[in-house]
């Protein structure tokens, strides 16, 4: 799907583009939502473009993800997708300068795409350029990480909060739920990560000099969203560490637990190996054994087993063994 985004009025107005048909002159920004081959090669012949494949998007190389050709500024960066549904992922994004015009290709539907073109269409937002949509889709994307960060932030505390805080009337806590828990905001946390990182490329690859040289007031802008993806970025690698604390300290308890129950069979032990083995010795099947002819044998044997169960546990529990 092609949407073009046209100035009207101080805002975005979107209009579908079918493959053959016309784009618009004043166009700002030109939107391809998982695109056909058709629509791509549209796009190509009718910009001068050569707009990167699905497979070329998901390329990790630097050199294929950030590169100038033709005059075009083609660059690639990571989005999160789906941060509030239970399988979160991210997808790649890329952007496209030509003539202060921006091209978006891509084939999922972040969240901040969605709301950025809901604000353009109804508020009236700096949009003349190609440039200025393409400072306020990043700053979007910017702000959602931020706002994922602080919802991982907030999951934290409530983890340290239910592993650390012992509440006698609450439930015993479930440590494999704990554990999910942990890995769902451990997943968050790298994918927030990996999109910031990507996106602090991007705006370094706009700030250096090239064939395509930005006005003063657009590298200020991105040097702003720059700042702030370095703050973000210190503060996802704060939030890293924490989540490993985490996670040593509830496989730590999980540890506690288990010595606790290996600590009861301990106890078992000491308390009826000793009478188990004087049982033992009047089980034997001889025929010589003085206590066998006695009238208080069987009471004798019955008060050395006590006697053999209470006397060791007796001395490891002064001791503090137990």
């Amino acid at each position: 799907m092609i949407t073009a985004y046209v100035r009207s009025n101080g805002t975005l107005s979107p209009l579908p583009v079918e493959p053959h048909g016309q784009i618009p002159d004043a166009v700002v920004w030109l939107d391809l939502l998982e695109p056909t081959p058709e629509e791509e090669r549209f796009v190509d012949e009718v910009l001068g473009l050569d707009v990167p494949s699905e497979e070329e998007m998901q390329e990790i190389e630097v050199s294929s993800r950030l590169y100038q050709e033709r005059g075009a500024l083609y660059m690639t960066a990571t989005v999160m997708v789906g941060a509030d549904t239970a399988k979160p992922g991210r997808s790649p994004v890329t952007f496209v300068l030509v003539g202060h015009r921006l091209l978006t290709l891509r084939y999922a539907e972040p969240l901040p795409f969605r709301v950025f073109a809901a604000k353009a269409r109804r508020h009236t937002m700096p949009t003349n350029t190609g440039e200025e949509v393409l400072a306020g889709l990043l700053d979007a994307i910017v702000d959602r990480v931020a706002d994922i960060l602080e919802r991982v932030q907030g999951e934290i505390d409530t983890l340290s909060s239910d592993i650390f805080v012992r509440d006698e009337s609450a439930p015993k806590l479930d440590f494999d739920e704990v554990l999910r828990r942990v890995g769902q905001v451990q997943a968050l946390t790298t994918q927030a990560r990996e999109s910031l990182v990507s996106i602090a490329r991007l705006l370094s690859f706009i700030g250096r000099p090239g064939e395509t040289k930005l006005p003063k007031a657009f590298e200020r802008g991105f040097k702003t969203i720059a700042r702030d993806v370095m703050a973000l970025s210190d503060h996802a690698s704060f939030l890293t560490s924490n989540i490993n604390f985490m996670l040593d300290a509830t496989l730590g308890m999980i540890n506690n637990e288990q010595n606790g129950i290996i600590k009861i069979f301990s106890v078992a032990a000491v308390v009826f190996l000793p009478p188990t083995l004087v049982a033992s010795i009047y089980g034997m099947n001889f025929d010589i054994i003085p206590e066998l002819k006695w009238q208080f044998g069987y009471l004798w044997a019955i008060g050395l087993m006590i006697l053999s169960a209470v006397v060791p546990y007796w001395y490891f529990k002064r001791r503090g063994w137990l």
